[in-house]
């Protein structure tokens, strides 16, 4: 079966120990379910990943761009050339590739960096206590309610939606 993580935020501690408590009540393993204490988050430096994403997408496809012109161009001794221009070819394969390859790059980076996870990142460094529980599909949404039901403003699965009852 299918595994989730329900993820809660409480604004105060002793009220995520209490649901602690009563999830081991409701016999959900002790080992699948974690506490972050206010202040012990760690959050990525976003900026930084997005600068190392567009220099390596940038160096990469650019020098892919210009191998590629020079392929193209016959600007070595030897080949034939399937583009004329000479070595404006390969220049302007390696400046249309490095564009692309930055882009990209930062766009990937950015993918990477798990937005939704910085939510909850930024919650726990406010002052919040982030209570995870890992659990089959199926108990996400009993999990999601003894959350709630201790005092979490906040309680959603991550991994897989609730599945309602129609």
């Amino acid at each position: 079966m299918a595994q989730t993580t329900v993820l809660a935020l409480f604004k105060d501690k002793r009220d995520a120990e209490a649901a602690v408590r009563a999830l081991k009540s409701a016999r959900f393993d002790s080992a699948r379910l974690g506490v972050v204490d206010p202040g012990k988050a760690h959050v990525q430096e976003f900026g930084k990943m997005a600068v190392a994403g567009v220099g390596a997408g940038t160096a990469v496809c650019g020098v892919l761009g210009v191998g590629l012109g020079i392929a193209v161009a016959g600007v070595l001794p030897g080949t034939h050339a399937w583009l004329s221009g000479g070595w404006f070819v390969p220049f302007m394969f390696g400046l249309t590739a490095a564009a692309t390859g930055a882009l990209a790059g930062m766009l990937i980076s950015q993918s990477v960096s798990r937005q939704n996870a910085l939510y909850y990142e930024e919650e726990v460094e406010a002052g919040r206590t982030l209570v995870t529980v890992r659990s089959e599909a199926g108990q996400a949404e009993t999990a999601r309610s003894i959350l709630l039901q201790e005092g979490a403003f906040e309680a959603s699965p991550i991994d897989a939606p609730i599945q309602k009852a129609s």
